[in-house]
């Protein structure tokens, strides 16, 4: 009777039933006592600080560089220096300046398509959930499945335009202070690479070796900044970024030296040979 009584009992069933599974499926009840803590997904959290930086540094390094050779065929390294930090100056303000107004217009589109959003969300419920179920169909979600969450975002319409925003438009809130950080990034990183190729021309008085020199540094600086650039965004590629920089850079630079030289050449005046005099 004991015997029965006790396999009888719905409670030590379930603690039996538990023991059982727990011995059979160990790791199970490790994950009640374990977080997920210790995963690290290896993303960028501010992804366009990256952008910007590489978009000064890549300018930086090539149109200074380019410059600074173009000018170097007249054989004066003031003018070099002089047109060079102009140039730097002028190019980092530029740049600065395109950053702040690119950022400052994705912050208006979001605030724009947010308010459109809004009037859509209160004017047109039924459709705007239709156009939830459309998104996730693709997916094997029917609308049926999707009712609690539909329930929820009928009680809470800003994150219904949360929602809407982010996976129907693929617009994310921007940071406020984005357009200055954006302005400040580009300008300086712009900045720091252009002052690279100018540096030889400072140390250095005759202009074909400075040349030289600005060719070789520049160049082992383009090679690891596009590797390292690369690194980052196609690992796999890193070499071939490397290369495919060191190239782009290459040619401006070779390109603005042969114009430069071919211009100055076509200006010089012919030389007037001597007028003979004849005497009768």
């Amino acid at each position: 009777m004991n015997r029965q009584h006790l396999s009888s009992d719905p409670t030590e069933k379930s603690l039996d039933h538990s023991a059982e599974e727990e011995a059979r499926i160990p790791h199970r009840h490790d994950l009640h006592h374990h977080s997920f803590k210790g995963h690290v997904e290896e993303h960028f959290s501010r992804p366009e600080l990256v952008r910007d930086c590489i978009l000064g540094l890549s300018d930086g390094l090539t149109v200074p560089f380019a410059l600074a050779a173009g000018l170097s065929s007249l054989g004066d390294s003031r003018i070099v220096i002089y047109g060079g930090l102009a140039e730097l100056v002028s190019g980092a303000i530029s740049m600065g300046l395109g950053g702040y107004l690119a950022a400052k217009s994705d912050a208006d589109h979001y605030i724009t398509e947010r308010q459109r959003e809004e009037r859509e969300v209160e004017l047109y419920p039924d459709e705007e959930e239709e156009e939830i179920v459309e998104l996730f169909e693709p997916y094997g979600l029917d609308r049926e499945s999707m009712e609690p969450m539909l329930a929820r975002f009928r009680e809470n319409t800003q994150k219904f335009v949360d929602f809407m925003m982010r996976f129907e438009l693929n617009l994310e809130m921007p940071d406020p202070n984005r357009s200055w950080i954006s302005a400040a990034t580009i300008g300086l990183s712009y900045l720091f690479g252009g002052l690279i190729p100018l540096l030889p021309y400072m140390i250095i008085t005759d202009t074909t070796d400075a040349l030289f020199s600005s060719i070789v540094i520049t160049s082992m600086t383009l090679l690891a900044f596009g590797y390292v650039k690369s690194i980052y965004l196609r690992p796999a590629q890193a070499v071939m970024g490397a290369l495919q920089t060191l190239a782009i850079g290459t040619v401006a630079a070779g390109c603005s030296y042969g114009i430069v030289a071919y211009v100055n050449s076509s200006n010089d005046p012919p030389s007037s040979p001597s007028a003979s005099v004849s005497i009768h």
